[in-house]
């Protein structure tokens, strides 16, 4: 059985992860739908920039905003017990 503060870390654990899957897909639906508003000649164009915005968010996310959100929620943690 688990503690209910286990339990309240998994509820939190499912909560962040569901709101970063309704963000992601969000941002997805909406670069599809810009890249295929575009004329047929600029689509490839909107493709290639929209990877190259991608990448730079992906590395920011992983060295920066990840870490970042890792550290303070140790401090709460950490505050909790």
């Amino acid at each position: 059985m688990q503690t209910p503060l286990r339990q309240a870390n998994w509820l939190d654990a499912e909560a962040a992860a569901s709101r970063g899957l309704f963000t992601f897909l969000l941002l997805f639906t909406l670069t599809g739908m810009d890249i295929m508003s575009r004329p047929a000649d600029q689509q490839a164009e909107a493709t290639k920039d929209w990877v190259l915005w991608g990448v730079v968010f992906i590395l920011l996310a992983f060295f920066i905003i990840a870490p970042e959100q890792e550290r303070a929620t140790a401090q709460t943690t950490k505050k909790i017990r």
